[in-house]
This record gives C-alpha cells, sequence and structure tokens, in this order.
C-alpha cells in the first residue's frame, strides 16, 4: 500500500508540474472612458496567495480558503482516511482505532461511539453533497462546485516526521481515486518552516497530537475544541460554543456516570461535524525478566511504582530491583517536576493524598487521606466546591517528621505560589483559582509577569499578600479534627486524577523551610515564585512518606533508592530492598545488561523490539474489553515476519514453551494519539 501511495505521489507532482500556478495577481489597468480618456490610474495591488492552497479558490487549481467549513468536505475527507495502513505501516500492527477524543476508561468512552471508517464510495457521495461555492446548488449538480471542478493542495509535514508523511499519502492516494480531479501534493518542510506556517495558519490541514497532562477527558476534549488546537482551526463561533457549553457541563459534575453523559453528547457533537479525524491509540509493548511478580503496568505511572514488585529466589540479585533507561531526572521538587524521569523517582519516594488503584486509570484508592471524598459520604459538598480530606495518622517522613494536615495544606499552597509556567501548577491553579487562571500572576496583575520574578516582585506590595491570602483561603488545615478542606472556584470533576500525580506529592513543612523553600508566609511567597531545577533546593533531595526513600542520586549515571522500614502501611511495604535506575543512553549496553541478567527491566524504543522480542518465553496480553491485562501465557512460536501480538503464538494447554527469558506485555492503549485537524479558515 506505502509503494501506492507513493507512485500516485509521483504522478500528482508531475502532473502539477505541467499546470500553471501563480502566487500572486495584479490588478490590469483600467480601461480607457467613453469620451476617449484615459481613466486615472491606480497602482496595481499586489494579491499574495497561499501557495498551500493553489489558486486559492475553486478552479480546479486550488481552494478557497473557506474548504473545509463546508462539513460534507470535512466527513469526505474522514471517510477517505485508511486507519488499517497507520496501524500496520506506523505501528506495525501496534495500535488500535481511537474511535473518541476519550480514552479508554475515561468518563465518554463507549466502544459503541459513532465513528468513521474508510469508505471511498462514501466520501464521494460526501463530495457531491457539498457546496464549497455556496450556490445553494450541491456539487453533484453543479458543474462549477467542487465534484466536477476538483481541486489541488498540498498536504505539508515537518521533514523527518514520517508519520505525518503517511498519512498525508493516504489522503493523497485515496482522494485521487476518489475523483481523477482531487490533487493533492505532498511536501516536507524544514522544522522551522513547518511551524511558521502552522503558526501563521496557513496549514489546511494538519496533524496535532497530544500526551495527556492529567488523566480525565477533560484533558482530551478541551484542547481540541476550544483549547489550542481549536482556536488554531479557526472553528465557527457557534460550534465553539456548543463545544464550550459541553466542557463547562462535563467538567462541573463530580459523579463520572453523569460526566459520562455529557460527553457522551460531545463525542456525537465531535462525530456529527467533525473539525478532526481521530486517529489511532498506539499500544503497549514491554518486557521485564520472567522472575519479576506483581509488576502494575498503569500507563499513568511516571515509569513503574516499585513497592508491590518481587523476584523469585532463583533470580539474579533477589534483594535488588535494576531497571536501566535513558534520560535523567530533572528535580525531586514534586511541585516543580514535570518529566517522566523525575516523576518515576518521586512516585516512588512521596504520596499523594489519593493514588491509582491498580492498573485502574479511572479508579482511585486513599493513600495519606484515610477515605475518598464523595457526595455520598460527606466529603464533597452539594455543589462540588468544597472537597474535605481525612489526614492519615502516624504516617512518618523518611527524615523522621510527622505527617499533619497542616503539612499537606502547605505543600498545596507552595505548589500554586511557586507557579510557573513550566511547572505543573497550572494544573493544580485552574480548580482553586478559576478557569484560565492557570498561574497565580493571573490573579497578582493578569499575568503580566509570568515566569518573571523580577517584574513579579515590582507589584503592590498588597496586591501579593491578597494573592496569597486566596490560595490560604481556598486550601486550610484543621490539625485538631484532622481535615484539610479544599474550596474550589468552581466545581471540578478532574481534582483526584489531579492530584494522585506526582504535583500532589505531600511535603514536610518544617523540613522544606529548614532547607531553604517557602517559610509559609504572605510576605515572602513571591521570593521563590517560578523556581528553576538549577536553583530549587529541592532537587537534589527528597523526604517523603512513600515506601522508599532516596539514598543517592549520582547525576548522568543513577539513582537508588532502599526499603524505608518506617512506613506507614505495613500490608504494602515494599518487597525488594534496593532499587537501582540506572541511566544509559546507548541501547546496546542496556541490551547486554538484559541479555546477562544485570537488568530487571529495560527501556526498548520501538526500532530495536526485533532484537529483543525473540527472547520472550511468556506474555501478558491486555484485553480491551475488560480494560486489564491478561495472566501470563506461555509463548510457544516466533514469527519475525508477522505484526505486532501476531508474531508470538501462545501455547495450548499442555505445550512447553520457549526457553526464553522474558516476559512481554503488549496491547494496552496508550496515552497519545494523533488528531488531523481542519482549518476552516486557511489565511493567505
Amino acid at each position: 500500500m506505502r509503494k501506492l501511495y507513493a507512485l500516485v505521489g509521483v504522478i500528482m507532482v508531475f502532473s502539477l508540474i505541467l499546470s500553471a500556478c501563480g502566487t500572486a495577481a495584479k490588478t490590469e489597468a483600467p480601461v480607457a472612458t467613453e469620451a476617449g480618456a484615459a481613466a486615472t490610474e491606480t497602482p496595481a495591488v499586489e494579491l499574495v496567495l497561499n501557495p498551500y492552497i493553489g489558486s486559492n479558490k475553486l478552479d480546479g487549481n486550488g481552494i478557497p480558503p473557506t474548504f473545509f467549513d463546508d462539513v460534507h468536505i470535512r466527513k469526505a475527507f474522514a471517510y477517505a482516511f485508511d486507519w488499517d495502513t497507520v496501524i500496520n505501516e506506523v505501528w506495525n500492527g501496534e495500535a488500535v482505532q481511537s474511535l473518541t477524543l476519550a480514552l479508554p476508561g475515561m468518563p465518554g468512552y463507549s466502544a459503541d461511539s459513532a465513528h468513521y471508517t474508510m469508505d471511498l464510495e462514501k466520501s464521494a457521495e460526501e463530495f457531491k453533497l457539498a457546496d464549497v461555492d455556496k450556490d445553494g446548488v450541491l456539487a453533484g449538480e453543479d458543474p462549477d462546485d467542487v465534484w466536477e471542478m476538483g481541486f489541488r493542495m498540498q498536504l505539508l509535514y515537518n521533514t523527518g516526521n514520517s508519520t505525518r508523511q503517511i498519512y498525508a499519502e493516504i489522503m493523497q492516494a485515496n482522494l485521487a481515486e476518489v475523483n481523477e480531479k482531487f490533487t493533492i501534493e505532498v511536501l516536507g518542510l524544514p522544522w522551522p518552516a513547518f511551524l511558521a506556517a502552522q503558526r501563521a495558519r496557513k496549514i489546511p490541514m494538519m496533524t496535532a497530537g497530544w500526551l495527556e497532562d492529567i488523566h480525565d477527558a477533560h484533558n482530551w476534549y478541551q484542547p481540541f475544541t476550544t483549547g489550542n488546537y481549536g482556536i488554531r482551526q479557526g472553528l465557527p463561533e457557534e460550534l465553539t460554543a456548543q463545544f464550550n457549553d459541553l466542557l463547562n457541563e462535563g467538567v462541573s459534575l463530580v459523579d463520572p456516570a453523569a460526566r459520562a453523559e455529557v460527553y457522551y453528547k460531545m463525542n456525537q457533537l465531535y462525530y456529527d461535524q467533525v473539525p478532526g479525524i481521530i486517529t489511532v491509540l498506539p499500544t503497549s509493548h514491554s518486557y521485564e525478566q520472567r522472575w519479576l511478580g506483581n509488576r502494575i503496568l498503569n500507563p499513568i505511572f511516571s515509569a513503574d511504582y516499585y513497592a508491590p514488585m518481587t523476584k523469585s529466589a532463583d533470580a539474579k540479585n533477589p534483594d535488588t530491583l535494576t531497571t536501566v533507561s535513558t534520560g535523567d531526572t530533572d528535580t525531586l521538587d514534586p511541585a516543580l517536576a514535570y518529566d517522566t524521569s523525575s516523576g518515576e523517582i518521586i512516585q516512588n519516594v512521596y504520596e499523594t493524598l489519593v493514588f491509582y488503584d491498580g492498573v485502574a486509570t479511572d479508579k482511585f484508592v486513599p493513600q495519606l487521606a484515610t477515605e475518598i471524598p464523595t457526595l455520598d459520604n460527606g466529603g464533597i459538598s452539594a455543589d462540588g466546591k468544597t472537597w474535605t480530606f481525612k489526614i492519615r495518622t502516624g504516617v512518618k517522613f523518611h527524615e523522621g517528621g510527622d505527617l499533619t494536615p497542616s503539612d499537606v495544606a502547605y505543600t498545596l499552597q507552595r505548589g500554586i505560589l511557586q507557579g510557573g509556567n513550566s511547572s505543573p501548577q497550572w494544573l493544580l491553579a485552574e480548580p482553586f483559582l478559576g478557569v484560565g487562571n492557570a498561574d497565580i500572576t493571573m490573579i497578582v496583575d493578569e499575568g503580566a509577569s509570568a515566569d518573571s520574578r523580577e517584574t513579579l516582585i515590582t507589584n503592590d506590595p498588597a496586591k501579593l499578600v491578597a494573592a496569597c491570602e486566596t490560595v490560604k483561603a481556598a486550601i486550610v488545615a484543621d490539625d485538631a479534627a484532622g481535615t484539610v478542606t479544599l474550596t474550589l472556584a468552581q466545581p471540578w470533576g478532574p481534582l483526584l486524577p489531579t492530584l494522585a500525580n506526582g504535583w500532589g506529592s505531600i511535603m514536610d513543612k518544617e523540613w522544606v523551610v529548614e532547607k531553604g523553600g517557602w517559610d509559609g508566609t504572605c510576605e515572602t511567597w513571591q521570593n521563590f515564585y517560578g523556581m528553576t531545577s538549577a536553583e530549587d533546593p529541592f532537587s537534589p533531595i527528597a523526604n517523603g512518606t512513600g515506601p522508599y526513600k532516596l539514598e543517592k542520586w549520582t547525576p548522568g549515571e543513577e539513582t537508588v533508592m532502599t526499603k524505608f522500614d518506617g512506613y506507614w502501611n505495613t500490608e504494602k511495604a515494599a518487597n525488594i530492598t534496593t532499587v537501582i535506575r540506572k541511566d544509559i543512553a546507548e541501547f546496546g549496553t542496556r541490551f547486554s545488561m538484559l541479555q546477562q541478567g544485570d537488568a530487571d527491566i529495560i527501556y526498548v524504543p520501538a526500532e530495536q523490539r526485533p532484537q529483543v522480542d525473540p527472547l520472550v518465553g511468556e506474555m501478558r496480553v491486555f484485553d480491551l474489553a475488560a480494560n486489564k491485562y491478561n495472566d501470563p501465557v506461555a509463548v510457544c512460536a516466533y514469527d519475525e515476519t508477522a505484526l505486532g501480538q501476531a508474531k508470538f503464538t501462545a501455547c495450548a494447554a499442555g505445550e512447553t514453551g520457549l526457553d526464553q527469558p522474558l516476559r512481554l506485555n503488549i496491547g494496552r492503549p496508550q496515552l497519545q494519539q494523533d488528531v488531523l485537524i481542519f482549518n476552516f479558515n486557511i489565511q493567505p
């Protein structure tokens, strides 16, 4: 199929060379008047045209800037997309078609959601229903409209991005099959030029990739409707208003079932209006030694959560777990860390009020809170704005301090006040400060001092104190009652997943102050705003309540964590004494360590999987319908010519599997996807 696309592309480009295509036009000189006198000449006006849409009009050699504001054109393109080719060519069989913007397990996701599949006959039908020239006559009955006139446009990709290139080639080949007058030219641009065209809104159709910030449906619907991507698309005001109403309703509901009903409406609206073509979800493909047990593969985790893991007695170094990856820790300050490598250490050393329930991405268990607040237990007020957490007693920090509600309140206050757009604090700021107020500076000077401590400090001291007091009033500890009460600016359904991630990790207030952190007063917070990892005193040190404590961190080499003997949850204490995470960029070294048994888990990039797959003797396959991994099964045969899971043949009852050392975990949809979005108002 890829060769067919490439051949069609050559033919298309050759035909374009033969066609005339100007990028600018000049007005003609005025004609003489009836009396024979020449009319007053006016300067010629140069019309700047967008080269990516040909003639910039519907004449067979271009498209008008409003080409994609016709819903039938968008539907026609959707029916011309080939998901199977993406799954097989881009992801080597390791992806599934994404049905909705929401991911499996989220409110709003349903396997029964209406979705597009490749159907070139339906694509032709939709083109004939369009009215691109807006004369009230359907294109199938109008010789001056798109079906008879045809069109020419360019689909761009940044050079080297083979995924975007294949997307464009798919549209090129399939639209030419729908109608030979439909001409797509695939054009690669260097990244700076591609980015400039994207920002100028010149690209008629582009790939919008997303990797979530929090595991919640709102974090997927908002960017593609009213957020960054929706804005770039130039969506009509009426459609934006419809999306906005549903977004506001969905995020304000606490009950997941009620939220799901709202998001089902969102799915239907997105399907009906087709502002974009939702593509695929890549699936998991990770390895571990077969002697490793109880590994929880939750894609929302920052790499692995180590406490439940075990190693069999016959394993090499049974008391030590060694993982080998690439990419070093940036900072161990939970308020600043926004990368997976840092998050991995924080996730095992610190703890949050609530945490994810095993492999589930949509269920939570209490951690430093004693229970999950709900409407039924009184933890959430009827209006959804007030959340009360009961804080666990008898919890020790690694340095010996006792956890109190004041530590919890201080931690959340400190994070929001430390702010900065390079940190994850915007995720906590909006629930407390209001939608759109993604940084503390928004309530000081409307964001004028964002990311600039020097500018922030020049503000009226009264404004600075008032901003701090606003945060403190919203997050209140009661040590006597053992509670922390959070008062939100508006109801916020995704609060639990927001608090469950690393930036919700609770710190010891006394220890933070002692080590040079914010003293907790409203007169000083601005001196700690917009902290960078290089200056942050908590980048190289940690003091959490988690099952592991930081033993040492040697930047660029390794991080060592040891079991915390004073861990409060004896039932879930760490099983393995020492965890070593090594930072080794060179894959050959990582692979050698895996082969020799010196590593229990290594990071394997997709292009290196064929080197590791033959070592698989057992696999765990994800069941999408049940949203969980099945029990491990032995592998009896390996076929390197097959794609994805088909490479591995599970043993039948009574068969003996391959004598290979690794277990493969395969098939779970990951937390990233691409959407091909249409530009409703292409700029010249």
